[in-house]
């Protein structure tokens, strides 16, 4: 009982919850969880990029834009200009 007293004492003194609960596990020693580590990757481990021209990379967005099922007022603009610029390749 008092440590839930204690508790509520800290909650009303502090603006967030997660702030009390960090409070309250110092006071009482409890262990927090611990966060994961990030993996970090070695310089040879990066991901090579995909070499393609511009021409194949015009189509493909232009394709997608045009199988999209509802066009909005941009798409329809990218569409006409992906057009112009296929057209003067």
């Amino acid at each position: 009982m008092k440590k839930l007293f204690i508790y509520l004492i800290i909650r009303m003194t502090t603006r967030h919850a997660l702030n009390a609960v960090k409070i309250y596990d110092t006071i009482y020693n409890r262990k927090q969880p611990q966060k994961p580590k990030k993996k970090v990757l070695k310089e040879n481990q990066y991901r090579q990029p995909v070499i393609s021209n511009k021409k194949e990379e015009v189509i493909q967005s232009l394709n997608y834009l045009k199988s999209k099922s509802v066009k909005s007022k941009q798409d329809k603009s990218s569409i006409s200009m992906l057009e112009g610029v296929l057209a003067s390749m």
